[in-house]
């Protein structure tokens, strides 16, 4: 007897999310700039409701110590098995408090905490089929 795989979508509630984005150390970051979407990968740490970045003085990153509309978006997703899940936060940025800490796989001075002081928070848990097949032509 041949099963059908099991397929399903679940949404997460807001504890489910702050503890995949606590375990989590890379997230990506989008905003509108003066050149159009942005979107980069960042290394992150989550602090009392907001996810904080240290970034280098003079990168497009460090501009957004000025209050910016963001989001903010962590995922982990296994391919062979297209199972997994993903949080999207949405809020606004501001310097981190100098006590807030975080982590950079980038060599440097990365002095300049980025906060993102999260208004929306929403993620979800996937499971899908992995076909071989082309879906679109």
């Amino acid at each position: 007897m041949t099963r059908e795989p099991v397929t399903y979508f679940s949404r997460l509630d807001a504890d489910e999310c702050w503890a995949l984005l606590a375990d989590a150390e890379v997230g990506r970051i989008a905003w509108l700039g003066p050149d159009g979407i942005n979107i980069v990968p960042v290394n992150f740490r989550t602090r009392e409701g907001a996810i904080v970045f240290h970034t280098a003085h003079g990168t497009m990153l460090a501009a957004l110590i000025d209050p910016t509309e963001v989001s903010f978006q962590v995922d982990e997703i296994d391919k062979e098995s297209a199972i997994g899940w993903t949080v999207l936060a949405r809020g606004t940025t501001a310097p981190a408090d100098a006590a807030a800490k975080s982590i950079s796989w980038v060599d440097g001075d990365r002095t300049v905490g980025v906060a993102i002081e999260v208004s929306a928070l929403a993620g979800r848990v996937v499971s899908g089929t992995k076909s071989e097949e082309p879906r679109n032509d």
